[in-house]
């Protein structure tokens, strides 16, 4: 745009006494409803590497993301190609060297679904002594140690809000079995410093319902392995302004009585309008309890 925008975050965010993280999408390779246009310079990945996307057993390639928004949908790189793994090392080690951030943020950072990837390099490479989901499991976590080695500033992962359905909610997807994102093992093997499971539905009236969030933000912190786990929190399709205040006050004060180190709000265009209420609120300097990690 003329300008760095990454660079100008860091200046000003820096001048506030604010921690600037760059965030990563990690395995999404092209973005929209259609494929990238071709013959441009500098070709885009998804042309000039067609080896990299992920694909089904009878070689489709999905697009996936987001049902409520078009800009977030993806056609995938697949995991278990060497080839992406490097590029994505490649770029977080550039940022990490050229920019002053104070950490590398990794959303994303699964497979697109339960029925991929079965492109060819995967098909060629996995080791047929493990299982199809463990050998894709450990590609994920093969991709995140190498950039956890190629930076020197802390590494975080957005991950799936429901780890396993163990209550047998219906109609319920899984981080660890249908993306194949072991967020439990991110955190017991030391390949992040901590996870931010997105925890994108409201404290139920009744504990322990379907997708109740007091229930999830449990089951992530009891098993944080001595890790930090910042709970994910956004809007409802439904809310108003002052539902939305109300939600999110619910769930700050959920993780609270759970003893969560703290909390994401997702995302800026969508909250930003309840920033300075919330400041005067739940985050107010003595509202804040004093075991904060970061209070200091």
């Amino acid at each position: 745009p003329g300008w760095d925008p990454l660079q100008t975050a860091v200046e000003k965010g820096h001048e506030l006494d604010l921690q600037i993280h760059a965030y990563i999408n990690v395995f999404p390779l092209s973005s929209g409803e259609h494929p990238p246009k071709a013959g441009v310079s500098p070709e885009h990945a998804y042309n000039a590497y067609p080896g990299w996307r992920s694909s089904d057993q009878a070689g489709r390639t999905p697009i996936a993301g987001s049902k409520r928004a078009k800009a977030m949908k993806y056609v995938f790189a697949s995991p278990g190609n060497p080839q992406v793994q490097a590029r994505i090392t490649a770029v977080a080690a550039d940022i990490n060297n050229h920019y002053d951030i104070d950490g590398i943020h990794l959303d994303y950072i699964r497979y697109p679904g339960r029925q991929y990837s079965h492109d060819a390099v995967s098909v060629s490479r996995r080791d047929a002594a493990t299982s199809w989901a463990d050998w894709q499991r450990s590609q994920i976590e093969e991709t995140i140690a190498r950039v956890r080695e190629a930076v020197t500033v802390p590494v975080t992962a957005a991950v799936w809000g429901v780890y396993e359905n163990r209550w047998g909610w219906p109609s319920v997807s899984e981080g660890k079995n249908d993306y194949y994102q072991d967020s439990r093992a991110f955190l017991k093997k030391g390949l992040v410093d901590a996870t931010m499971p997105m925890i994108y539905w409201p404290v139920s009236s009744k504990p322990g319902s379907r997708l109740d969030f007091h229930t999830l933000a449990s089951d992530h912190l009891a098993h944080a392995s001595d890790r930090h786990v910042y709970l994910g929190i956004t809007a409802q399709p439904s809310d108003t302004a002052e539902d939305f205040y109300q939600h999110v006050v619910r769930c700050i004060e959920a993780g609270r009585a759970l003893d969560a180190p703290g909390f994401v709000l997702f995302d800026y265009v969508t909250g930003k309008h309840l920033l300075e209420r919330l400041r005067k609120g739940p985050l107010a300097e003595d509202a804040v309890p004093p075991n904060m990690p970061w209070r200091d």
